[in-house]
């Protein structure tokens, strides 16, 4: 365990490297959807000023694509990278995954087709296997237990905070390129704002060097890994063994889900909402607004009643039911106010979900915990990136009649999406226990 001050110290250069790189993406975050569009020719010219409907649809199996390429990668580099932070350090793990995200990001910048930023999103996945689930391993292991949920939040709402931030830095920057330099070269005004991803990416690279680094295992091998997991899991008692496992099985759920609503959404929104990229800018504040308080809020409760599993099944089923209405709304403000339930979700859920599988897992594995519990749910976000970039493409221009409504296909991705989020919630309900 660090001294205290190293230990405020740890989590203050966290919290920063997060905020910083996090606002570069999210002011990325805005303006990807077009890019994709067009450097595959469906988007011609900028976005704001094309006549009649934006087809996005052509380019759902792309943004399925993009998000399958980052998981690809993502998914087993993060249990490689649990293991390696358990043996050689958490800190070297981190500052190997910001220099990814350096690579990722200069490709962005040069890449001139699709497939070239397909490449490179697998570049990025990998770096954020070196950074997420190893950071939150590292405040997991230089806090104690009932502060460990506030540490947790903190973090988290630092990523929060740049994403409310961000979109508008993202979508000013645009809008600024396009008033100086026109919009003749409408793929490099959509790129802008990956030049001040750029600059943020390398700052927070420099904030985690300051990290204090913390001692690694005494006696590493490459053996840890499924078996040694499997073998903690043994050992544990049959209730805590079996929330992990659930947990797993929740983690595979839910990341099929965000695989399928992720491309679902954004198709949505530019082709049957709104075309200009300040609207999906407003979606991304707006969202992340409402999950802040909620994030900071779940971190708190869960370690005021010393109890994480209440504030978890709370947050499962504050927006649940919203993915079933979204694909009936057209009208913009409504659609932004129904952001609000369905982001509150995540806020309040997984700082004390994190929180939880900390209390759970053991010191000396824990890392490779946090790296499995990855590789299940970004293996369900990959697939699920997949299947809803392919079934959103097919669905999207199909009517289909139910009783006497008229009913467009693709609200089917937001309604499995619905439906796998209540499965999810019976099955943490009824089956997780908390340690004592």
């Amino acid at each position: 365990m660090l001294r205290r001050s190293d230990v405020v110290r740890a989590i203050l250069v966290l919290v920063a490297a997060s905020f910083i790189i996090n606002l570069g993406f999210s002011a990325l975050g805005p303006l990807f959807p077009y890019l994709v569009l067009a450097l595959k020719g469906v988007l011609r010219e900028l976005p704001e000023l094309t006549m009649g409907v934006i087809e996005a649809h052509q380019g759902a199996l792309e943004f399925g694509l993009l998000m399958a390429a980052f998981m690809a990668t993502r998914a087993p580099m993060s249990v490689f990278s649990g293991f390696l932070s358990d043996i050689f350090g958490r800190k070297r793990a981190i500052v190997a995954g910001m220099m990814l995200y350096l690579v990722a990001t200069i490709g962005f910048i040069f890449s001139q087709d699709v497939t070239s930023l397909i490449i490179f999103r697998a570049v990025q996945g990998m770096g954020s296997a070196m950074v997420w689930p190893v950071a939150e391993a590292y405040l997991a292991d230089v806090t104690r237990r009932w502060q460990r949920g506030r540490a947790i939040s903190a973090f988290m709402a630092s990523m929060l905070i740049a994403e409310l931030i961000g979109p508008g830095i993202g979508v000013a920057i645009y809008k600024v390129w396009v008033a100086v330099f026109s919009g003749a070269d409408y793929i490099m005004a959509i790129k802008s704002p990956i030049i001040f991803l750029a600059v943020m990416v390398l700052g927070s690279l420099i904030t985690t060097i300051f990290l204090p680094s913390i001692p690694a295992r005494s006696n590493p091998s490459i053996k840890t890994g499924f078996e040694e997991i499997k073998g903690v899991l043994k050992t544990l008692p049959r209730m805590i063994s079996r929330s992990l496992k659930i947990m797993y099985l929740n983690g595979v759920i839910n990341g099929f889900s965000m695989g399928i609503i992720e491309t679902a959404l954004i198709v949505y929104v530019i082709e049957f909402v709104v075309k200009d990229p300040t609207y999906v800018g407003l979606y991304y504040i707006v969202s992340s607004a409402a999950a802040l308080p909620a994030t900071l809020l779940s971190g708190y409760m869960a370690d005021r009643i010393k109890q994480r599993k209440p504030i978890i099944v709370l947050g499962y089923v504050v927006g649940r039911g919203v993915f079933f209405l979204m694909p009936l709304i057209r009208d913009p403000a409504l659609f932004l106010i129904l952001a609000i339930p369905s982001s509150m979700t995540f806020g309040i859920s997984v700082p004390a979900m994190t929180a939880l599988q900390a209390d759970i897992a053991p010191r000396e594995v824990r890392g490779s915990i946090f790296g499995i519990q990855e590789l299940f749910m970004n293996s369900g976000v990959l697939v699920g990136s997949i299947l809803g970039g392919w079934i959103t493409q097919i669905l999207a221009t199909q009517i289909y009649r139910v009783a006497v409504y008229q009913i467009q296909g693709i609200a089917l991705p937001f309604w499995i999406t619905g439906t796998l989020g209540a499965l999810t919630t019976i099955l943490f309900a009824l089956y997780v226990k908390e340690p004592e």
